[in-house]
């Protein structure tokens, strides 16, 4: 699909819909929103599809369910070009506290495992970082994800107290900034490619100096070229949406 036959509307441009035929919608729009914490990349589609005058659409790259941050919304035959959006870079802020840990390795589930932690420094953990967790790296994804095995949710399998045997994926990080560390909390600002677990990344990253580490606040703050300062809030699209179709 060529890129000049889409149109990007971000929360800055909610004039812009009152310009859009149904042509244009058809041709294909992409929507950056901010997912809120809570709900599934699921969710926000669902949210949206009765506001829009064409019924094809989907999203750019799952986010957990508490994540926040950019969902790249495709409509029209912008969908065509989801592909394309998922092979692009991201950006994550991680907030994650050393020291335990749970089942999903965020604050979905309750703490499973405590370790005392002994906080090494900063300038430790950065070469760590620039070692072993830059370029390509290799995860073994979560119990609590999407990945199927066998026809079933890797979650559903979780749920139950099941641990499936997983194999370690590919995965690429261009690069990892500490932009705070107390010793006992730190917070990264990771640029990865698709299908990266950050979730796994500080679990790994963790115990690689010797600690547990469960992630308290994810955000996605820029997916390919679409940043978070111009994602829409859900609730202002759909009202934006809404006053298209009723104009």
């Amino acid at each position: 699909m060529n890129p000049s036959t889409y149109s990007s509307i971000h929360s800055a441009d909610s004039k812009r819909f009152s310009l859009l035929s149904l042509d244009d919608w058809q041709n294909g729009v992409v929507l950056p929103v901010n997912k809120l914490s809570e709900w599934t990349s699921f969710d926000v589609i669902r949210k949206l599809k009765p506001h829009l005058p064409v019924k094809k659409i989907g999203h750019a790259g799952t986010l957990d369910p508490l994540a926040t941050g950019v969902l790249v919304c495709c409509v029209g035959r912008a969908t065509k070009l989801i592909s394309t959006f998922q092979d692009q870079l991201k950006v994550y802020r991680a907030t994650f506290t050393f020291g335990e840990t749970t089942p999903s390795l965020d604050r979905a589930t309750p703490v499973s495992e405590t370790l005392s932690w002994n906080p090494i420094p900063k300038s430790e953990l950065k070469t760590v970082i620039e070692s072993q967790f830059v370029g390509i790296i290799h995860q073994i994804p979560p119990m609590y994800s999407a990945v199927k095995k066998d026809g079933k949710r890797l979650y559903q399998y979780a749920r139950k107290g099941e641990e499936i045997e997983r194999q370690p994926r590919e995965a690429y990080i261009e690069s990892c900034e500490i932009l705070q560390y107390s010793g006992e909390q730190c917070t990264l600002e990771i640029v990865c490619g698709k299908g990266t677990y950050i979730r796994t990344y500080v679990d790994d990253l963790a115990k690689a100096v010797g600690s547990l580490g469960v992630v308290d606040e994810l955000q996605r703050t820029k997916s390919g070229p679409y940043h978070i300062d111009n994602a829409w809030d859900v609730h202002k699209l759909c009202n934006a949406l809404q006053e298209r179709l009723t104009a």
